[in-house]
């Protein structure tokens, strides 16, 4: 076997390898989601024409932002290689690392991630690398931190780690950073978002919009790897099938209600970006950023 033949062969066992190692989505009903993606898009006024950046992303969340009209789309994932070998379009797929994004700043108009910074170390900071690399948005689907979701971890129907995902994966992969170690679920609010938006972008005016709601996209084998908490026993005794059921009756009457939505499972969040500086700020005659010293006089003025 001549050299040329040897380094194709170990290129493409390490590309497979790469593959491998991607976390393994479930065919979920993703539905819900698209419809609160498309709300957001018609309230926030989005360009579908922005270019997309999608960390942690994978050809199903490249097809809901189709779905949505986006087209001009970049995914990303942590080796870099696709999870689809046959995509018909050639998206393309780059290296990476959520908590440390190899790009200049505003890279890309609009940057996506869906359910992917909960698996980091650090969730806060990729979300600070993700308003950085982004131009205009930041949009967002993380667990949401809402008083019933802590009351239904308290009372044993969720988990505070993601162990049916390790599972999922053959106990090999889907944890923090895609190992086999689950990874805590850090779950996400408004003022959350808002405080740490404002803390790394203190010199601009940020507006957010922010949409938790109640999505049960769970199958039957999702269900069945919940052996942890009392979903588990629930649907032994009743049956995943029936219990799916009333997941989805439930679902419809929760989203309905906004004081009983705002208290669902999923955060949706877009934060846009914005080159207007705080009123207590402005450009000196170097165009070097400095305290606007009439913003205090003014206020002086004001109390007197």
């Amino acid at each position: 076997m001549s050299g040329i033949e040897v380094a194709e062969r170990e290129a493409t066992t390490a590309i497979a390898e790469a593959r491998a190692a991607l976390p393994k989505r479930s065919s979920k009903d993703r539905s819900q989601f698209i419809a609160v993606l498309r709300k957001c898009i018609r309230k926030a006024e989005l360009e579908i024409d922005d270019r997309v950046l999608v960390v942690g992303g994978m050809q199903e969340d490249a097809a809901m932002l189709r779905q949505c009209g986006f087209s001009r789309i970049t995914l990303s994932n942590i080796s870099g290689v696709p999870d689809v070998s046959d995509e018909p379009d050639g998206l393309p797929v780059i290296a990476v690392d959520a908590e440390e994004v190899q790009l200049p700043d505003n890279s890309y108009d609009v940057v996506f991630v869906h359910e992917v910074i909960h698996h980091c170390r650090s969730p806060h900071l990729a979300l600070c690398e993700m308003l950085r690399v982004a131009r205009r948005q930041v949009l967002m689907m993380e667990p949401n931190e809402s008083a019933f979701m802590s009351l239904l971890t308290r009372l044993g129907f969720s988990f505070p780690y993601e162990i049916a995902a390790v599972v999922n994966n053959n106990y090999l992969r889907g944890g923090v950073r895609n190992t086999q170690i689950p990874n805590f679920i850090f779950r996400w609010n408004a003022r959350g978002v808002h405080q740490l938006a404002s803390a790394f972008l203190p010199e601009y005016k940020l507006r957010m919009y922010a949409d938790p709601y109640w999505d049960f996209n769970a199958n039957e084998g999702n269900l069945a790897d919940r052996k942890q908490t009392k979903i588990g026993l629930i649907t032994r005794t009743i049956g995943a099938k029936n219990f799916l059921r009333m997941l989805r009756s439930a679902q419809r009457v929760l989203n309905a209600v906004p004081i009983l939505r705002r208290q669902g499972n999923k955060f949706f969040c877009c934060i846009h970006k914005s080159s207007e500086l705080q009123p207590w700020l402005k450009l000196d005659s170097r165009g070097e950023l400095i305290f606007d010293r009439n913003y205090q006089r003014k206020r002086q003025d004001g109390e007197s």
